[in-house]
């Protein structure tokens, strides 16, 4: 690829990534909101077993018929990060559906994605040497920080859209919010070290669930009385509008966007999810969320477009009087070629 072509397929890329990781967005509020009204009758260990088996079930099958069974030599080369991606799915997910539990959609949704880019400018370049974080990008994770810590005064202060939280399930709430931010953050840089390992997506998406499902069933056989019947629709509904759909296309955005960009597009969601909970007769309006969420919503806006201004910028002219461009980033240019997604 030319040096003059680079910056364009570097706006290509971004341009192909920001439409499937906004549906991202959009189908994770959906969830949350829809997650949230369910657990009030319905325990979230039953939901999560039903919707992560026929997760797995689903994307095992579609990859036997497509490839046959993973090959061996597949999974050895990339068992660490396999396991890796395993531990941080379970650890998110779990931690999503018992927060949901116990506070606000749109409060949950807001920590646990927008707190994303914080974690990312400190695990990226940890996890992902050849990482790029912005400054941009490190004083808007640091501005959404605050905002998060807001947002939960008013989980504790009783200003949320749940009116008076319990101090014991607010704080709850936080912990498993917070877990469930760290496991995100790092399940998105093990998917992008898997897809810059050569990893076929196929094969991810039909290992990935495999320590979730595990684990729910394990907490369903602790529980005094399961609630499969009654999980078993919600459950279906989850896995369809809440893992299966929205991971295909966060894995697709993924492929095109930086793990930091991508932490900041799919922030958007509590945005979703703060209008869509209106639907929800348990919740009423709270101006302080929307004030936190908005705020949220204008410094991912920032960061995203600094990112965009930064790789379509030209460096400084060389001394053969060409002009100089960034050059485009590996993972990009392996997507330019037709690597595949993790």
């Amino acid at each position: 690829m030319s040096t003059q072509a680079a910056p364009a397929a570097v706006v290509t890329n971004l341009r192909r990534g920001i439409l499937p990781l906004a549906g991202y967005a959009v189908l994770t509020a959906a969830m949350d909101v829809y997650a949230g009204n369910r657990f009030e009758v319905i325990n979230p260990a039953s939901i999560a077993a039903v919707s992560f088996t026929l997760t797995m079930v689903f994307f095992a099958g579609v990859e036997w018929r497509r490839h046959g069974p993973p090959q061996r030599t597949t999974l050895l080369a990339h068992r660490n990060d396999l396991v890796a991606i395993n531990i941080t799915t379970a650890l998110t997910w779990l931690s999503t559906f018992y927060a949901l539990w116990y506070l606000e959609p749109a409060i949950v949704n807001v920590v646990g994605l927008a707190l994303g880019p914080m974690i990312m400018t400190l695990t990226g370049p940890l996890l992902r040497r050849h990482s790029t974080v912005m400054a941009t990008e490190v004083l808007v994770s640091v501005a959404i920080g605050v905002l998060l810590a807001a947002l939960m005064w008013t989980s504790f202060s009783g200003r949320s859209g749940l009116g008076d939280v319990p101090t014991a399930d607010a704080v709850l709430g936080l912990v498993f919010s917070l877990t469930c931010a760290v496991g995100s953050a790092v399940n998105i840089i093990y998917m992008k070290r898997l897809h810059d390992a050569g990893c076929e997506a196929g094969t991810v998406l039909a290992t990935r669930f495999v320590l979730m499902s595990v684990v729910a069933w394990i907490l369903v056989a602790l529980e005094g009385q399961p609630e499969l019947m009654a999980a078993l629709l919600p459950g279906a509904v989850v896995a369809v509008i809440g893992v299966g759909l929205p991971i295909y296309v966060l894995q697709v955005g993924i492929r095109y966007t930086e793990p930091i960009t991508t932490s900041l597009l799919i922030s958007l969601s509590p945005l979703f999810a703060f209008a869509m909970q209106f639907a929800d007769g348990r919740l009423r309006f709270s101006l302080y969320t929307l004030a936190g969420v908005v705020g949220v919503v204008v410094l991912v806006a920032v960061g995203v477009v600094a990112r965009r201004s930064t790789v379509t910028a030209p460096v400084p002219s060389g001394a053969d009087g060409t002009t100089g461009v960034p050059p485009a980033r590996d993972h990009q240019a392996s997507a330019e070629r037709g690597g595949s997604s993790p």
